[in-house]
């Protein structure tokens, strides 16, 4: 090779050395430049999405939202702005993640009582203050069911029973204090002490619809001496009640001696108050229209009437049916309604006196057991004890103080 070619290459070489340089150089400028664009693109679209997420929202962690009212329960302007058509729509929840915990649980609202009635009681009966019988203060009284029957005097301080009266010729009436026996025998007025001597004090009387009744002071009697009347015991003088009253029969005295009450001849009841001159009928008992007796309801045999003359004790018929035997009263009824009242005991009653103070004693009968309830004027159950099985079998007559 010749000299000239040497050098040719020489030169050729050279400048290769000094173009490739050059060209790696433009290269790297180019791709360096291609770099930075590709990454302030991807920086610039980083930012934008990082203001969406901002603007959205979703940069919030995810929060328990307790559930929104509905519109009935919220406050009048929540439910109409929630209902106003201006109103912006809400942003839709997150579907990414669903709550961190339950939904707490709302009270439910206590509705208040609606009216004047009180709410039922739960036991359905209340608890007596004393369930032994020797809280039962004073003297209960029984008759069994013969002919002439025996007078029976319970006492429940010892829960002893004796015959105070034997072959009793009449109803009798029991003194509020529970030492007296009335009743008659042979048209004459006989007053005896229980288990002691007979005293007359008065002739020409009947018992057969009015038996003796003391009055609630213990001082006068009810009676029948062909008339209607009472009879001062200390004086024996007998004052006939008004005209207007002559028709009646069964008279009891109130607890606060101010009313009479007494049944008709149709077995439905009056109340005579003040002077007695005139009376006032109770409400459907003995009404022989069924609009106003739908069930036909009488009461015949008034038996006891509490201290204000608002509830009497009585034994319930049906109109047409016999007074006959029927002295034991098993009701009470409400004299300015003429409705009977609900006892609040268990069993049947029977048996329903008050006493001259206006407490109530309740004899019951529950399987067999015979139970004693003894109410309060105010209605509180004071006693609730078991009755001796010595008068099971005997009729409720009085009960005194």
């Amino acid at each position: 090779m010749s000299a000239e070619h040497d050098r040719l290459r020489a030169t050729l070489r050279d400048l290769a050395d000094i173009a490739e340089p050059t060209d790696l150089y433009d290269r790297a400028v180019h791709r360096s430049r291609r770099i930075a664009r590709r990454e302030a693109l991807v920086g610039t679209g980083a930012a934008v999405l990082v203001l969406a997420v901002l603007g959205s929202g979703l940069w919030r962690l995810p929060q328990h939202q307790p559930a929104e009212a509905p519109a009935a329960a919220r406050p009048p302007s929540a439910a109409a702005a929630s209902s106003s058509p201006a109103s912006s729509p809400a942003a839709p929840a997150p579907a990414t993640s669903p709550p961190t915990e339950p939904p707490r649980e709302q009270p439910v609202p206590v509705r208040p009582p609606q009216g004047d009635k009180p709410a039922p009681s739960r036991s359905g009966t209340p608890e007596p203050r004393s369930r032994v019988l020797s809280d039962l203060t004073g003297h209960v009284f029984y008759a069994d069911r013969e002919a002439n029957p025996d007078v029976v005097r319970l006492s429940p301080a010892d829960g002893d029973t004796r015959v105070v009266l034997p072959d009793a010729p009449s109803s009798v009436g029991i003194s509020p204090d529970g030492n007296r026996i009335a009743y008659v025998a042979d048209g004459r007025l006989l007053i005896s002490e229980t288990g002691g001597q007979t005293e007359q004090l008065a002739v020409g009387v009947v018992a057969t619809e009015q038996a003796p009744v003391w009055s609630p002071q213990g001082d006068r009697l009810l009676i029948d001496a062909e008339v209607p009347g009472v009879l001062d015991v200390e004086t024996g003088t007998i004052t006939s009640l008004p005209a207007g009253l002559a028709a009646g029969q069964h008279f009891r005295w109130s607890g606060d001696g101010g009313t009479l009450v007494y049944a008709t001849s149709y077995c439905g009841l009056k109340l005579a108050t003040g002077d007695a001159t005139s009376s006032t009928s109770v409400p459907v008992l003995g009404a022989t229209q069924t609009r106003d007796n739908p069930d036909g309801l009488a009461a015949c045999k008034p038996t006891s009437v509490d201290i204000t003359g608002r509830r009497v004790t009585v034994p319930l018929q049906t109109t047409g049916e016999s007074a006959t035997g029927t002295d034991t009263a098993d009701a009470i009824v409400d004299t300015s309604t003429g409705k009977l009242e609900d006892l609040p005991v268990r069993g049947t009653v029977v048996g329903a006196v008050f006493d001259a103070e206006g407490n109530l004693l309740v004899r019951t009968d529950e399987d067999g057991k015979r139970v004693l309830s003894l109410f309060t004027p105010g209605n509180l159950l004071k006693v609730q004890a078991t009755e001796p099985a010595s008068v099971r079998d005997l009729d409720l007559l009085a009960y005194t103080r």
